[in-house]
C-alpha cells in the first residue's frame, strides 16, 4: 500500500500557495483543479500544472492532481497531470469500477508510473467501494468525500452516517490491499489543534493511514498522528527480539510485558517498524 500520512490541498492556479507547499512537510501535495478553482478559471489551473507540479515536488513530496467531473473536464485534467509529470490523481466523484478503469487507461500511457486515489462522494457509489478499490492495479488508496456525500444525504459531514461510510471504506481498502485515507470526522477547523490531534488518534486506531488537509498548520499533526509513537516502536522491537530468542530456544510461545505474543502481534510489530523506518 502507498501511504501518505498527510496530503495537503493547494489550488493549482495560485502560484504563491504552490510555492509555499514544499515547505509544509506534507508527504503529498494535492494540486487542486476542482473545488478550489472557479469554473471560469479551470483552463488556467490546468495549464498551471506544467509549472506547479515540479515546484510542489521540490520539497520531496509526492504530487497528485485532484481532477474535475464531468468527463469533458476530467480527461484534459488527467492529460495535463500526465504531461506535467504528476505522481497520480484524485479521481473525484468516482461512480464505480468502470469509471476508475477509464481513468487508468489514460494513466497507463504516462511515461512514469502514476497512481489513482478514487474519491467516493455519492450515495450510489458507497455500495461499490470494494469494486472501486479493485478496479485497477493503479489504485493506491480510497477517500470518502465527506462534504459532498453529506450534502447529498442531507446530513452533517461528521454525522455517524458519514462515519459509517468511512468505516466501510476502511474494510474495502484493506480487503483490496490499498490505503484507507481520511478521518472519522472533519479537520476543517485547523485552529483547534488538540481537537484535530484527538480525531487523528481515533482515526488511526480505526485503521486509517493518512488524511487530507487544506491548511499547512495541520500537516505536522497528521504526520505525527499517523506515525507510530516511540512507545510503540520500542515495544515492537522488544517483541521481535523476544521472538528471535524464543525461536533459538525452540519455544513457540512467550510473553512481553506480561502479554502473550503470537504471530498477529509480530506482524503488527514488523508493520510498526516499517512505518517508522526501523530495521
Amino acid at each position: 500500500m502507498r501511504v501518505w500520512r498527510s496530503m495537503l490541498y493547494v489550488p493549482a492556479n495560485v502560484p504563491r500557495f504552490v510555492a509555499k507547499a514544499p515547505t509544509a512537510g506534507a508527504d503529498a501535495v494535492v494540486l487542486d483543479v476542482e473545488d478550489s478553482v472557479p469554473h471560469d478559471r479551470k483552463a488556467e489551473a490546468r495549464a498551471a500544472l506544467a509549472d506547479a507540479v515540479p515546484m510542489a515536488r521540490s520539497g520531496g513530496a509526492a504530487v497528485l492532481v485532484r481532477v474535475n467531473r464531468p468527463l469533458r473536464l476530467a480527461v484534459p485534467d488527467i492529460e495535463a497531470a500526465v504531461a506535467a509529470g504528476a505522481d497520480g490523481i484524485l479521481l473525484t466523484k468516482a461512480m464505480g469500477p468502470d469509471h476508475v478503469a477509464l481513468a487508468a487507461e489514460i494513466l497507463a500511457e504516462a511515461p512514469r508510473p502514476m497512481r489513482i486515489v478514487p474519491m467516493v462522494e455519492t450515495a450510489a457509489a458507497v455500495p461499490k467501494l470494494s469494486e472501486i478499490a479493485r478496479a485497477s492495479p493503479l489504485v493506491a488508496g480510497l477517500l470518502i468525500g465527506a462534504e459532498d456525500l453529506a450534502l447529498e444525504c442531507n446530513a452533517a459531514s461528521d454525522d455517524e452516517l458519514i462515519v459509517l461510510a468511512k468505516r466501510q471504506m476502511v474494510l474495502a481498502a484493506y480487503a483490496a490491499g490499498v490505503a484507507p485515507f481520511g478521518t472519522l470526522g472533519t479537520v476543517a477547523d485547523y485552529r483547534d489543534a488538540e481537537k484535530v490531534r484527538a480525531l487523528v488518534a481515533r482515526s488511526r486506531r480505526s485503521g486509517f493511514l493518512g488524511a487530507t488537509c487544506i491548511h499547512p498548520a495541520l500537516v505536522p499533526i497528521l504526520n505525527e498522528g499517523f506515525s507510530p509513537t516511540a512507545e510503540e516502536v520500542d515495544l515492537a522491537r522488544r517483541q521481535l527480539a523476544a521472538a528471535a530468542e524464543a525461536a533459538r530456544e525452540g519455544r513457540g510461545s512467550f510473553t512481553v510485558d506480561g502479554r502473550m505474543v503470537d504471530e498477529p502481534i509480530l506482524i503488527r510489530a514488523r508493520r510498526i517498524l516499517a512505518q517508522s523506518g526501523g530495521a
